[in-house]
């Protein structure tokens, strides 16, 4: 009677050394998503850019100049970034703002739907994307709402973009970017339901400063 051993040590050999390979395969892919294998020359020097930002702009004016939590900074692994509290002086309106520079995976997946539902607060509107035109075109944002758990009127606006250094993006899927880094900006104030949106009458001003400061 012939045996069969030799030839089921062989396809178990095969499909072990499948799996080996499918393994290897997706560890390089969600490397290279992350940005873990990027090239970091340089960068810290770009991501510096960001401290020389002007203090006024148009009708904003900077008020409280801080960093970003060192815990979330390690998560992020960024290379530059700043995080600021504007007041707009004819409505007295406060805008906290952060602008950061890393590798794609990690500034792209950490969003403020996933963010702000772990500090006790809820979604009170699905996002929306916003238009701010400037000198250099079109950009685009998510615009989100958000309420305390413990305070429903005590509702916030969100709003949050990435470019890798053209015009600004509302990404559906920003990990998947075809480049290395990626700059992120999200800024929070109060909802408003009138013609004046803090958020949007920033960044008209903003927007044109930071461009000089992103490669």
């Amino acid at each position: 009677m012939p045996s069969t051993t030799a030839p089921q040590i062989g396809s178990r050999r095969q499909v072990f050394a499948s799996l080996l390979v499918l393994t290897l395969l997706s560890g390089v892919v969600h490397g290279v998503l992350d940005g873990r294998w990027s090239v970091h020359e340089d960068k810290v020097a770009h991501g510096n850019l960001l401290n020389d930002l002007p203090e006024s702009f148009g009708e904003w004016t900077l008020v409280e100049h801080g960093d970003i939590h060192e815990g979330a900074l390690q998560q992020l692994r960024c290379y530059g970034s700043v995080r600021n509290v504007y007041r707009h002086g004819p409505t007295n309106t406060l805008l906290n703002v952060a602008v950061m520079y890393g590798p794609r995976g990690p500034i792209a997946v950490h969003t403020p739907e996933v963010c702000y539902s772990s500090e006790g607060t809820e979604q009170t509107r699905k996002r929306s994307k916003e238009t701010v035109e400037t000198d250099s075109g079109p950009n685009q944002f998510w615009s989100v709402e958000f309420a305390r758990r413990d305070d429903p009127s005590s509702r916030f606006e969100v709003w949050y973009g990435w470019t890798s250094g053209a015009n600004w993006t509302a990404a559906e899927h920003p990990r998947f970017w075809l480049t290395d880094d990626l700059y992120k900006i999200q800024l929070s104030g109060p909802s408003t339901y009138s013609s004046f949106s803090p958020c949007k009458s920033f960044l008209t001003d903003f927007l044109p400063h930071l461009e000089q400061h992103i490669k």
